[in-house]
């Protein structure tokens, strides 16, 4: 029963030492947070930047919803993330359109 829990211990310990936030995860979970643009519209979305910083990464997405029939206004935003392990927060955003 001590080698189990002596095991167990060992996996959690392991575990938890190899979650450490690549500029990859980042930017992919970044990706997965981004709003979607309208109805009737694509999500093209790009990343722009990504910088590390001390206990994360700084992102930032831009993001172009273009219509998909080809029709109406394109809107442009611009999306800034500030990414660490625990945490995705939104701490900027701009928009623009073209008529």
């Amino acid at each position: 029963m001590r080698n189990l829990l002596f095991v167990l211990i060992v996996i959690v310990f392991v575990s938890g030492c190899t979650q450490s936030l690549t500029k990859d995860t980042a930017t992919s979970n970044v990706l997965d947070n981004v709003p979607k643009c309208g109805e009737n519209l694509e999500t093209i979305n790009k990343v722009m930047e990504a910088n590390k910083t001390e206990d994360g990464f700084i992102i930032k997405i831009q993001q172009d919803c273009e219509p998909k029939n080809g029709e109406g206004p394109e809107i442009r935003s611009t999306f800034t993330y500030a990414v660490t392990a625990d945490e995705i927060k939104l701490i900027g955003e701009n928009d623009s359109s073209n008529g």
